[in-house]
C-alpha cells in the first residue's frame, strides 16, 4: 500500500501546482504572443452535452459546458491536437446535486496534459446527498443509505481538482494514465460526509487521489474522428483521512459513430463494466457506466 502525506502536505502540494500551473499559462501565453507572425494558431470554440447513467452505485447525471481551445499544433496521423491552451466552464445536474465548473487546460505535447478545475456543488438534501456519517468506520452501502432516508442534509460543498494524464502508443495499444488530486471542503453537518462521484467517505478539508490506467486498441476508424476504442483498465481510489482505499477492474468502450450526426459533432456512446476488487461496501460485485453525448463547435 502506498504511503501517503498527511492533509496539510497535500493542501500545500495542491497549492503549489496550482501556482505553477498559473505560472505556466501566463508564461506559455506570453510566449505565444512574441512568436513569428508565420505560425497560425488555431482557434476553437466548442459546447458539449453529455448524459451518463451508473448502476452499483446508482446514479444519474446530465452535464453541459463549454470551452475555447487555442491550438499550437496537430497530430497528422492521429488528427487531434498535439498541444493546446482551453479554458472552460460546464454545469452538471442529477437527482441529488448540482455543480458548476470551471477549468484551465494545458497540453504541452501529445503525450502530457494537465487540467485545473475548480467545482462548486449544492446537495439538494434528498436521494442519498447530503448525508453524514459519525466515523470513518460507518457502514455506507446501498442498504445503509437507503436507511438513512429523510436524514439528507441541504449543504454546500467545493473541490479543487487537479488532473494530470500522460499517453503513450506501444504498437496499435493506445495507453493513457489518468490522476486526480482533489481536495474537498463541504458546509454540512459530518464529520464524515458520502461522496458520491469517488463513491467514498470524505471529512471536511479531506483529500483523494485516484489513478486509472487504460490500455486501448482501435479496432474500427472511419473519417476524421469515428472511431472506436475498447480495452482493459485498472482503477485506484483512496480517501486520505478516511483511510478508504477502492480497486477496480474493467472494460472500457468509447465509440464515436460519425465525424458529424447533423448539426453535432463527435457524436459518442461510452461505457464502462467491471468488478470492484476491493471496496468495503461492494467486494467482488459488478459496477456499470454508460453514457451518450455530443459537441457543437462554433
Amino acid at each position: 500500500m502506498p504511503s501517503f502525506c498527511p492533509r496539510v502536505k497535500f493542501v500545500h502540494m495542491i497549492r503549489f501546482f496550482i501556482i505553477i500551473a498559473i505560472f505556466t499559462l501566463l508564461w506559455t501565453g506570453s510566449a505565444s504572443a512574441g512568436e513569428s507572425a508565420g505560425l497560425e494558431r488555431k482557434v476553437q470554440t466548442t459546447f458539449h452535452a453529455d448524459l451518463a447513467s451508473q448502476v452499483n452505485p446508482e446514479g444519474l447525471q446530465l452535464f453541459v459546458g463549454g470551452y475555447r481551445r487555442w491550438i499550437s499544433g496537430m497530430d497528422q496521423e492521429l488528427g487531434t491536437p498535439s498541444s493546446y491552451l482551453q479554458t472552460g466552464m460546464g454545469l452538471g445536474a442529477s437527482p441529488a446535486y448540482a455543480k458548476a465548473a470551471i477549468h484551465g487546460e494545458w497540453m504541452p505535447a501529445i503525450f502530457a496534459k494537465v487540467r485545473l478545475e475548480y467545482d462548486f456543488y449544492r446537495f439538494f438534501g434528498d436521494f442519498g446527498a447530503l448525508l453524514s456519517f459519525p466515523s470513518a468506520d460507518s457502514p455506507f452501502g446501498r442498504r445503509e443509505v437507503k436507511a438513512m432516508e429523510g436524514q439528507e442534509e441541504s449543504a454546500w460543498g467545493r473541490r479543487v481538482l487537479l488532473q494530470p494524464t500522460l499517453y503513450a502508443k506501444a504498437g496499435p495499444v493506445i495507453i493513457s494514465n489518468q490522476t486526480d488530486l482533489a481536495y474537498y471542503r463541504f458546509s454540512g453537518n459530518g464529520p464524515y460526509f458520502l461522496d458520491w462521484e469517488y463513491d467514498t467517505l470524505l471529512k471536511d478539508g479531506d483529500s483523494v487521489i485516484a489513478n486509472r490506467t487504460q490500455f486501448l486498441l482501435k479496432p474500427w476508424k472511419r473519417g476524421q474522428e469515428a472511431m472506436l476504442l475498447v480495452g482493459p483498465y485498472y482503477e485506484v481510489t483512496r480517501a486520505h483521512d478516511a483511510d478508504l482505499t477502492r480497486q477496480r477492474l474493467g472494460g472500457v468502450l468509447y465509440w464515436v459513430p460519425a465525424d458529424k450526426l447533423g448539426s453535432f459533432n463527435r457524436p459518442r456512446i461510452y461505457s464502462q463494466l467491471g468488478v470492484n476488487l476491493q471496496d468495503r461496501n461492494r467486494d467482488n460485485e459488478m459496477f456499470f457506466t454508460i453514457g451518450v453525448g455530443f459537441d457543437y463547435d462554433l
